[in-house]
């Protein structure tokens, strides 16, 4: 995963398409409505992608389509019982941020079982990933997600989703589960494709070494 995510901005020449997600060049045209005399519709736009093509629409400086403008897209080795909820979630950020926020803690219950711990509260289940040596950024991106979601979502505590900064806050959110898969997931995966390339005898003298008494 590019940690780089530039979220669409009107104007911008170049930010992380809505659609397929890929951080690319933007062209920009103005609408006109054609009549007896053309007149610009100054309050629109279209964006087309340099990627993938396809086009966004923006009004008085806003994305109206699509509406998953500003989240990124989940994590390629997200896995898909996680993906899904995320996936559903970055559907209905726009309209009920508080109702995204509470799939996000479901989709990071998921996460935590993907990761072998599948009994207790999700409080525990991360207590339990930080004793098996789970980095610390990773631990804390799981408690702002647990209490973020939680509060917000389904006990309606402390932290506000219903004000003006509720957007960016469940934005957040969707940052650090990509965050968190990264972090966990990829950098082992990548480190696990590594180490399986080494030459045969170079591993077995690791193994030896690992053995002695």
């Amino acid at each position: 995963m590019n940690d780089k995510y530039i979220a669409p901005k009107l104007d911008s020449r170049a930010f992380n398409c809505p659609h397929c997600g890929i951080l690319t060049q933007q062209e920009w045209k103005d609408l006109y409505y054609f009549n007896y005399d053309a007149k610009n519709l100054s309050l629109w736009k279209v964006c087309f992608c340099g990627h993938c093509s396809l086009y966004s629409i923006w009004y008085d400086k806003k994305m109206i389509f699509p509406s998953t403008s500003n989240i990124p897209i989940p994590h390629t080795d997200m896995p898909e019982s996680v993906k899904e909820l995320y996936n559903e979630a970055r559907e209905i950020a726009g309209k009920s941020p508080r109702a995204a926020a509470a799939l996000l803690r479901v989709a990071l219950e998921k996460l935590t079982e993907e990761l072998g711990e599948t009994e207790g509260k999700l409080n525990t289940r991360i207590g339990n990933l930080k004793k098996k040596g789970l980095p610390e950024r990773a631990i804390q991106a799981l408690d702002i997600v647990r209490i973020t979601a939680n509060e917000g979502g389904s006990h309606l505590g402390q932290i506000d989703l219903t004000g003006r900064d509720n957007t960016e806050l469940v934005n957040q959110l969707f940052f650090l589960l990509n965050f968190i898969v990264e972090h966990v997931i990829s950098v082992n995966n990548q480190l696990d494709a590594m180490y399986a390339a080494l030459p045969e005898d170079k591993k077995k003298g690791i193994e030896n070494r690992d053995n002695q008494p």
